[in-house]
């Protein structure tokens, strides 16, 4: 399997994607955040979690390739990094996450 090659597929196929994993608390974060505004079902999660360590690596180093990131989680826009879990607390706490979010493109 070409890891970087899947990757880049799969950005390209969602508008909305999270790189993510179950153990990462940040990834829990934003995760909560797609709950709480009730869009969850409007941005794909490729979770690494429940895969061989070996296997999760892998996929990092695809994404860092292709994204230029290895944060987890990280978030993508209509193909572009929007950011981490980091920029999405700064948009939350400077209250702007409700106008954010629509310009992510997500629908509220």
């Amino acid at each position: 399997m070409n890891y970087t090659e899947e990757a880049k597929n799969m950005i390209n196929s969602h508008k909305l994607f999270q790189f993510s994993a179950n153990w990462c608390p940040d990834c829990d974060y934003a995760l909560s955040i797609w709950k709480k505004f009730n869009v969850q079902d409007q941005i794909h999660v490729f979770d690494i979690g429940f895969m061989d360590k070996d296997i999760q690596a892998k996929w990092r180093d695809a994404f860092q390739e292709v994204t230029g990131v290895r944060n987890l989680p990280t978030i993508v826009s209509n193909g572009t990094v929007w950011g981490t879990e980091t920029r999405l607390h700064e948009v939350e706490n400077s209250g702007l996450l409700e106008k954010a979010l629509p310009e992510m493109g997500f629908k509220l």
